[in-house]
């Protein structure tokens, strides 16, 4: 009896300790492939990182070459310097493009929220500016972009009006004729009224202070992927 009793718990040891090695080995099987998709993801989120920057990149050299026309106009203004007719309209078309706005990229973030892979990341400061930047840095952004949107929208409706101005605007910072001036009707007296050179003072402020605000998420969304690269190397 006291044989059997004992071939019998070695068994059930054997067998006990052959279940727990499994869940060990199956849980540490699972916990390699979640890792895996984190890493997958986290890859994609560089991906579009970079991208974005990019974006970013082009809209910092628009509304440059927008807050150069607009100094230019204010400068004609001011008789400090002389342009003609189709100059100023070409500057007048190229502040209106600082309309143009970045739109970032969120599915990759929002995947990672979805799916709790973000509960994954080892960095808890990669998880604590992923939150600030899609929760707060970019909902703050859009903010800001529906109102520089909504004041360049009226200015060249006016220019539109005032100026009966068609024109084409290219995106591509490295094409050469960015801006295609198709027809307009000078209105000197509009030109040089005091609601333009207000709209033009109000054009400037909003350009330098959209310019600011790329420029630090540029730099927001640098310091992500450095995060983001040492993040997989972990």
């Amino acid at each position: 009896m006291k044989e059997y009793l004992l071939k019998y718990s070695f068994e059930f040891l054997v067998i006990f300790l052959g279940i727990l090695i499994s869940l060990y080995f199956e849980g540490a099987r699972q916990d390699r492939v979640e890792n895996d998709r984190k890493n997958k993801s986290i890859e994609q989120l560089v991906s579009v990182i970079d991208q974005d920057i990019n974006q970013i990149n082009n809209f910092i050299k628009l509304q440059e070459i927008s807050l150069n026309s607009s100094d230019i106009l204010y400068n004609n203004l001011n008789n400090e310097i002389n342009l003609s007719e189709e100059k100023i309209m070409y500057h007048i078309s190229s502040v209106g493009r600082a309309l143009k706005s970045f739109f970032p990229q969120e599915g990759i973030f929002n995947q990672l929220i979805s799916s709790d892979l973000i509960k994954r990341i080892k960095l808890e400061t990669l998880k604590t500016k992923l939150f600030k930047l899609f929760n707060e840095d970019l909902r703050r952004h859009d903010v800001h972009t529906k109102e520089y949107d909504n004041f360049f929208l009226d200015f060249n409706y006016k220019l539109s009006v005032n100026f009966f101005l068609e024109h084409n605007w290219k995106t591509d910072v490295s094409e050469v004729d960015q801006i295609e001036i198709l027809k307009y009707r000078f209105n000197n007296k509009f030109y040089e009224s005091d609601e333009f050179f207000g709209n033009l003072i109000e054009s400037r402020k909003n350009i330098k202070a959209y310019l600011s605000e790329l420029k630090e998420l540029k730099l927001k969304y640098s310091d992500l992927k450095s995060l983001c690269l040492d993040e997989i190397k972990k």
